[in-house]
């Protein structure tokens, strides 16, 4: 008897599994929209648009590009300034300082 119900289940597992992965497929993979994008254009499937394409613009002075706001950003760490006479950099006021004098 339990070798018949054990058959039984392996033959409905076995009709039943195609249909099972194909809806785990069909769940998991994102619907695709497609669009006939031209000339470099890419496709926002959010908006549901062509976007046109992004070109990275030439940032000069240690300045990066943000591809999001496409537009050029100051360096994350200024360049310090040539402190002379013994003066030293403040990094968080981005200036020279003077020198230190221990109290006397």
């Amino acid at each position: 008897m339990t070798s018949t119900i054990e058959r039984c289940a392996a033959g409905i597992g076995t009709v039943l599994a195609p249909l099972g992965l194909m809806a785990v497929v069909t769940v998991a993979a994102p619907a695709v929209s497609s669009a006939d994008c031209g000339a470099g254009e890419w496709w926002d499937p959010v908006a549901s648009v062509c976007r046109p394409p992004v070109v990275p613009l030439g940032c000069e002075n240690g300045a990066w590009w943000d591809p999001v706001a496409n537009t050029c950003r100051p360096p994350v760490v200024p360049t310090p300034p040539l402190c002379d006479n013994g003066w030293w950099w403040d990094p968080v006021g981005n200036a020279c300082r003077p020198p230190l004098i221990p109290p006397g």
